[in-house]
């Protein structure tokens, strides 16, 4: 689905060009996000992934002109977003949490950022406060609110320009697991049914996994993998292999797989293509296999896997 455009025929809402931003001066610089290349199709849920101090929070707010990178370019359905500014009118943001006036209630709050925005609509206001299940909590001063609601709430002011894209750091911070499956389907509702963007930083895999299009894996400010998920994930299976001898079966892996033994079976983990050359390999010498079982690697599982082969390798 293509998203509808008012800032021109560009069908990539993010575009990112050799990205990179360098804290600091000489011996005291820090290097946050080094060389970043991305691109963010329009009509989505892009994730946007990396352990904590992996530079998403800078990417994040390069993106927005909140920091000028040290080098490099940002543009958002084709416009450069540090030479015409009006291009992140088109641009909603829920970022590092959401801040509100205390002693305000959160249709008061809404209503000062609608002014203060000139988009002022009463009932969109009142729609949105509905959709993110805040109506009954409307007319309470946000001071009293629990962290889920702040963040729903956030995730109301994010929407009240009716935004093409949508940026969301950690949207499910501080949510019960009802709240998380009802915040995931809110999010692909605004896709699927709404024709925005959503670009996603979050550190909670399962439900990244279920509301991602496509993700990105940044670590030490660099780009490691990127793809649509279930491409990324059925390139890796978890294999489990009933096979006896074991010790054997187990020897005759360990030199090119991961291989660990439990009870009568070998679990690895093994590219799909893989499967028929260890089964081979294990027949032609005298294993007998029983069965072989696959499941598709968790994104978790993924995540774990290429950011420890970065710190080996010193990626």
């Amino acid at each position: 689905m293509v998203m509808k455009n008012l800032m021109g025929n560009d069908p990539i809402a993010i575009r990112l060009g050799s990205l990179s931003k360098v804290f600091g001066r000489r011996k005291r610089q820090v290097r946050a996000v080094h060389d970043v290349n991305l691109e963010v199709k329009a009509g989505q849920v892009y994730g946007f992934l990396g352990p904590n101090g992996a530079g998403k929070s800078t990417t994040i707010r390069m993106i927005m002109d909140l920091v000028r990178p040290s080098q490099g370019s940002v543009h958002l359905f084709g416009e450069n977003v540090y030479t015409h500014h009006q291009v992140l009118q088109k641009v909603g943001a829920l970022v590092e949490g959401a801040l509100f006036y205390p002693f305000l209630t959160g249709r008061q709050n809404l209503a000062v950022l609608a002014r203060t925005g000139d988009v002022y609509d009463e009932k969109r206001i009142e729609r949105l406060l509905a959709q993110v299940k805040l109506t009954e909590q409307a007319d309470r001063p946000v001071k009293g609110y629990s962290t889920g609601m702040k963040q729903r709430l956030g995730l109301a002011a994010a929407l009240l320009n009716d935004p093409d894209l949508v940026i969301l750091d950690e949207p499910t911070n501080g949510l019960d697991p009802a709240g998380i499956q009802e915040m995931r389907g809110f999010i692909r509702k605004l896709v699927d049914e709404h024709n925005k963007t959503v670009f996603l930083s979050s550190h909670m895999l399962g439900e990244v996994e279920q509301v991602c299009d496509r993700v990105a894996i940044i670590h030490h400010g660099q780009i490691l993998q990127e793809g649509a998920v279930a491409d990324l994930l059925a390139a890796r299976n978890q294999l489990r292999i009933e096979a006896a001898p074991l010790d054997r079966a187990e020897a005759l892996l360990s030199g090119e797989w991961t291989v660990t033994a439990d009870g009568r079976w070998l679990e690895l983990t093994a590219n799909r293509e893989e499967a028929p050359r260890i089964v081979q390999r294990l027949a032609a010498n005298n294993v007998a296999v029983y069965q072989v079982r696959t499941q598709r690697q968790s994104l978790e599982a993924f995540f774990l896997e290429v950011t420890q082969a970065a710190e080996v390798t010193g990626g």
